[in-house]
Formats: C-alpha cells, sequence, structure tokens
C-alpha cells in the first residue's frame, strides 16, 4: 500500500479516536475529580465544627425523610428527621428511635429529652442489659470537635476510599453518586468497622440523599433542606409544642446513654 493511501486510510482512524478521547474527557475528569467532589460536601461541615475556622458559618439545620431504616415500622416509613446544630455546643436532634419520635436536645450542659416517659424506658433497658457504657455521674460534655486533627482537614476526602457511582436525579435534580469506605485507620478509631456509605451530590456539593450500612444495621435518607447560618434563634434549643408537657430533664451521663440510640 502506498504511503498516500495508508495516510488517507490512517487519517479517518487519528479523527474518530480524537472524537471518542473528547467525548469520554468530561467522564475521565468525574472520575479523577471524585475526592474534590466528595471535598465540596464534606468542608462546610468540618468548617463548621473547626475551633479555629475562619468560616463565619457556625450552625446547621438538616431536615430529612427516612426512606428505610432496619427495624423501623411501616407507620414510620416517610417520617422526618430533624436536626439543628450551632458550635460549639447546641444541638436538637428529632428522630424515630425504637418506633417512636423522640427529641433530644443539648444547650452547653442544659440536656432535656422528649417525650420523657419514652426515655426513661430507654434508660432503664440501656442499664439493666448493659448495652451501653455505665454512666459516669461526674460528666461534664465537652464541645464538639472532629475527629480528626484540624490540621489534616485539607486531607479529610483522604480518609475515605471513593468511588465513583455515576449519575442520578434525585427530585429533578442531576447529582452524582459516590461510593464511600472509611480508611482502615479511621475505620478503627470510630469503632465503625464494617462501614460503607453511598451519597447523593448536587450542584456546588448540596448533600440530596444518603445510605449508610454497617453489619445488621442499615438507614436511607434523603435530604429535603441543608442549610448553613452564623447561628440558630434561641427557641431553637427551648421545648415546642410538639414536646409540651412530658420533658425529661437530663443528666450529661444520661445523654450520653441516649445519643447513640439515635443511630440504632
Amino acid at each position: 500500500m502506498s504511503r498516500a493511501i495508508q495516510s488517507k486510510a490512517v487519517k479517518p482512524l487519528r479523527l474518530l479516536a480524537c472524537a471518542v478521547l473528547l467525548l469520554a474527557a468530561p467522564v475521565l475528569r468525574a472520575a479523577e475529580n471524585k475526592y474534590d467532589a466528595l471535598a465540596k460536601l464534606l468542608m462546610p461541615f468540618a468548617n463548621l465544627l473547626a475551633e479555629h475556622s475562619r468560616n463565619p458559618q457556625r450552625a446547621v439545620q438538616l431536615s430529612a425523610r427516612l426512606e428505610s431504616m432496619s427495624g423501623l415500622p411501616a407507620a414510620l416509613a416517610g417520617a422526618r428527621a430533624e436536626l439543628a446544630l450551632e458550635y460549639p455546643d447546641k444541638l436538637r436532634l428529632r428522630a424515630p428511635v425504637q418506633g417512636e419520635m423522640l427529641t433530644l436536645c443539648r444547650r452547653g450542659q442544659v440536656l432535656w429529652v422528649s417525650p420523657g416517659r419514652r426515655a426513661t424506658a430507654l434508660l432503664q433497658a440501656a442499664t439493666a442489659d448493659r448495652k451501653l457504657p455505665p454512666a459516669d455521674p461526674q460528666a461534664r460534655l465537652a464541645p464538639f470537635r472532629l475527629p480528626v486533627p484540624e490540621k489534616q482537614l485539607v486531607f479529610l476526602p483522604a480518609l475515605f476510599r471513593v468511588e465513583d457511582g455515576g449519575r442520578d436525579v434525585i427530585g429533578g435534580q442531576e447529582c452524582r453518586v459516590l461510593g464511600l469506605q472509611l480508611a482502615p485507620e479511621l475505620e478503627r478509631s470510630l469503632n465503625a468497622i464494617g462501614w460503607s456509605g453511598r451519597v447523593w451530590v448536587g450542584e456546588k456539593g448540596a448533600l440530596l440523599r444518603l445510605i449508610v450500612e454497617q453489619p445488621g444495621w442499615e438507614i436511607a435518607v434523603r435530604f429535603d433542606r441543608v442549610e448553613f447560618s452564623k447561628s440558630l434563634p434561641a427557641a431553637t434549643w427551648q421545648p415546642g409544642p410538639e414536646e409540651a408537657g412530658d420533658v425529661l430533664p437530663l443528666t450529661p451521663a444520661q445523654y450520653g446513654q441516649l445519643l447513640p440510640a439515635f443511630g440504632r
């Protein structure tokens, strides 16, 4: 075959190869940037909890719907869960616990839970079966802190093993799916052996959906609201109409016993 003919035959192949590479480039870039996508999701939360953060947004409100959870009664499928958190020591959590909605609140060392009758039963059960660590009557709650040194925040995404799960659509919004596993060191330090997750990340790192799995337990959550702000109203940390009449004050030790129940 002459050189002229070879050149004519090879040129279309080169053009085709270039076209394929150009079409594939966004996919390749997405695969390369999966840790960047995770960083956009994680950093606002990390900056909120970092003691020396210069980020003025030190509070967040989350509103979510429980799609499914291990042991969740059918009547509570789709129930809303709400979280309000303000650095350094304010938290309000409302979610189903063993089939009933509970509200747990912390404002510094002032703590309460509602409904109190249900919380009392949970505390008694925790003491009886010793599933939770024994309470320390002298305990005081420390400010919130990150599970990793603040100097390592820039490496926060590297604490996970990330897999690109492709694209999806949530509520009409296109998003990216990331599969997550903890790095072995963090898995051991957090006592989260067997933990894995999938997260749906929307535009600008918005949290849209989360699935977390551990041995024998799974939860799937859709997020309707994730809103960061400088602070939250004082009324956030007071009992609302849904808690009126059945509020149980807690000691720090009792609070420490109840809080893990919201993750079961």
